[in-house]
């Protein structure tokens, strides 16, 4: 194997660890808890209540971002499945984390 080709080979590897590591940085973000997280209010927002969405959690502390869940609050968009997928899987979060 040349010097060129093994440069490349490395270089190809190179590019695929810092895929991975992305992708476990994404992975990571998506399992945490949003900062001021209140289990009572996204469990009211799951039962269709956005106006306690702004309380329930610190938007800009979640993988979608402050404006994302700021239209939901604000009604510019629908509260979606995957949001209320996505606020289920913090509230198991919430009470794995919290069990005694």
């Amino acid at each position: 194997m040349s010097y060129s080709e093994k440069y490349q080979q490395l270089e190809n590897q190179i590019q695929e660890l810092q895929k991975e590591v992305k992708r476990l940085k994404k992975e990571e973000a998506d399992n945490r808890l949003p900062g001021g997280f209140n289990i009572d209010y996204v469990k009211k927002v799951i039962a269709g209540d956005t106006d306690y969405l702004d309380d329930a959690f610190d938007f800009s502390g979640t993988p979608q971002g402050y404006d994302y869940w700021g239209d939901i609050y604000n009604e510019i968009e629908p509260l979606r499945k995957k949001d209320i997928i996505q606020l289920q899987k913090w509230v198991i979060m919430y009470l794995e984390q919290n069990q005694k």
